[in-house]
């Protein structure tokens, strides 16, 4: 007997790629307007109009889905950044611009902060494509960091100095984001001393 089921088609790698942004962006916007709950398959596959089994074809599990979103978010994150920056400015201004545009995108965006940086994920060095993305943020960074050292600004090593920055900054933000700065102080308030001590504990000292 001949097999009459027709064989599914073969889908371009352009296709799959447009098909599966597709699908984060929907992701994305159920999640910013009704938490991740809301992300399932079924629920995914309604919004976008296809059938329910469609949306395995592009991703894994729900957790491919998160981490999709997750690298999407930090893309953003990274490009919002970078385009808050002044071309040419001096070292040290651009980590205080860095600073300034990390806190910006956290009050613009803090749905999508949380789901980067949530404790209730793998870690980002399962997945290569994350990884990749949270890289890209903190090596640009660590850049504007080793630039001023370079010219005799700040003192240490480069990485080493911007997890100080990185782990300062995100303290504030996080505590920021799960409402916990109850003590008469907001974010923003708070950016410049925190930046000043932490400017001033790493300057490279005058010589004699």
């Amino acid at each position: 007997m001949f097999n009459l089921r027709m064989a599914r088609p073969q889908l371009t790698d352009d296709v799959v790629d447009a098909t599966r942004k597709r699908l984060v962006t929907l992701a994305l916007a159920l999640y910013r307007s009704e938490g991740l709950e809301a992300i399932t398959f079924r629920r995914l596959a309604d919004t976008a109009g296809i059938s329910h089994t469609l949306p395995y074809r592009y991703f894994r599990n729900k957790e491919a889905v998160l981490v999709a979103m997750r690298v999407a978010c930090t893309q953003h994150f990274d490009d919002f950044v970078r385009a808050r920056e002044t071309a040419g400015a001096p070292p040290m201004q651009q980590i205080r611009e860095v600073a300034a545009a990390y806190v910006g995108f956290v009050s613009e965006h803090p749905d999508d902060y949380l789901l980067i940086f949530s404790l209730e994920q793998p870690p980002p060095s399962r997945y290569p494509e994350l990884l990749a993305a949270r890289r890209h943020l903190f090596d640009h960074a660590t850049d504007v960091v080793q630039r001023a050292i370079d010219t005799g600004d700040l003192e240490g090593e480069a990485r080493a100095l911007t997890h100080l920055f990185w782990v300062s900054l995100h303290g504030l933000m996080t505590l920021h984001v799960a409402g916990q700065l109850v003590h008469g102080h907001d974010m923003t308030t708070l950016l410049d001393p925190l930046m000043q001590l932490m400017l001033k504990s790493t300057a490279a000292e005058a010589p004699p």
